[in-house]
């Protein structure tokens, strides 16, 4: 519910089914739990690897790979939030694994076969937080078939 109090503010009341306890946070997310951080890590990743298509542009196959890689991550979020499932789950967890070792690989030693990223570099703000995105999609998929924190 949206209401404007006396002095012209808007306000919003929210309206929740269940008592949340601040003590199992992830138990507040409801059904989605875990698998709404994961999918929300991934699409934090992918906006981030959107990003850096720009920043490569002079470079069509760096183009290419991030291109591939914001498309896989975006694309993984949407279907996990929207049609979460073990399959799901392990082919966007799989993928976001891929896409690990292939930052760490650009990192520590460049990719040769990619124009833009033979050469390694250090890491920089953005690609080290879109690959912390990575891991905790990755690792907020594992907690989630553990069944970490559910009450």
């Amino acid at each position: 519910m949206i209401y404007v109090t006396p002095r012209g503010e808007t306000a919003v009341t929210v309206a929740v089914d269940r008592e949340l306890n601040p003590s199992q946070p992830i138990s507040a997310l409801g059904a989605h739990g875990w698998l709404a951080v994961a999918g929300g890590a991934s699409l934090g990743a992918g906006a981030i690897h959107a990003a850096a298509i720009g920043v490569h542009a002079e470079h069509r196959q760096a183009v290419i790979a991030f291109t591939a890689v914001a498309v896989v991550q975006l694309a993984w979020a949407a279907v996990l939030l929207t049609r979460p499932g073990r399959w799901v789950e392990n082919v966007g967890a799989l993928a976001t694994l891929g896409v690990i070792g292939g930052w760490a690989r650009a990192k520590t030693t460049g990719i040769a076969f990619v124009d833009g990223l033979e050469q390694a570099e250090a890491v920089q703000r953005a690609d080290g937080l879109a690959a912390g995105l990575a891991v905790v999609a990755v690792l907020a998929v594992l907690a989630n078939r553990l069944e970490i924190g559910r009450s």
